[in-house]
């Protein structure tokens, strides 16, 4: 990433944090010394990793809930899964079907955590005895909407047969003029929203709650 563009992020970052700036700065700053391997890898616009703020306090929710695997649907160079395997008792599962992301991830994973070069519509959510699945940007443009319903529908699908109470995390799910990124809220309509972290106008964490009872 050249100069120019990081200083163009960065400052279309405070704009967009500015609900919160003073304590997502303060988070960035903390978190980026203390895990420097995984943090400074921009691929704008395919690659925006979540923020340091929104980070913390999913892993504040996933130990309140007392969440035991936790599946990060597009985990990027992997500073979420770093974060959650440290602050969390969770077993850590990411994927990412970039390749260059994917390397760094897997380079720099914890030994708990386990990262796979796979497309997240390809997952077989059988397989994984997850209760909670974050979602953080892929699958953000017009032709990948059929592919996003698929994904979100193969988690309900599962977890239905199985009973389970499960939990979906949705980082940034408005519109994002910036990157073509379209309003994926809809899918998540008329479900049971436990919380939002708000820290600018389309920087938001949604965390959702599913009882199978409820389908």
């Amino acid at each position: 990433m050249h100069l120019l563009d990081i200083i163009k992020h960065s400052l279309e970052s405070c704009f967009l944090f500015r609900n919160k700036l003073f304590k997502t700065i303060l988070y960035e700053i903390f978190y980026r010394y203390k895990y420097p391997k995984s943090n400074h890898f921009f691929k704008p616009p395919d690659n925006y990793p979540a923020a340091y703020y929104f980070i913390y306090k999913i892993s504040k929710f996933i130990n309140k809930k007392k969440i035991s695997a936790i599946v990060d649907l597009g985990c990027g160079s992997g500073r979420l899964t770093n974060f959650l395997s440290d602050q969390t008792e969770a077993k850590i599962y990411g994927y990412e079907i970039d390749n260059e992301s994917y390397q760094i991830a897997k380079e720099n994973k914890n030994h708990d955590v386990k990262i796979f070069n796979t497309n997240i519509v390809d997952i077989d959510f059988k397989s994984l005895e997850a209760e909670c699945f974050i979602f953080n940007g892929p699958l953000y443009r017009s032709e990948h909407r059929s592919d996003f319903e698929k994904l979100i529908n193969s988690i309900h699908d599962c977890k239905k047969k199985l009973s389970k109470k499960y939990y979906i995390i949705g980082i940034n799910l408005d519109e994002d003029k910036r990157h073509n990124a379209e309003d994926r809220n809809y899918i998540f309509n008329n479900k049971n929203l436990l919380k939002i972290v708000v820290a600018g106008p389309n920087k938001k964490v949604k965390f959702f709650e599913y009882d199978p009872k409820d389908f």
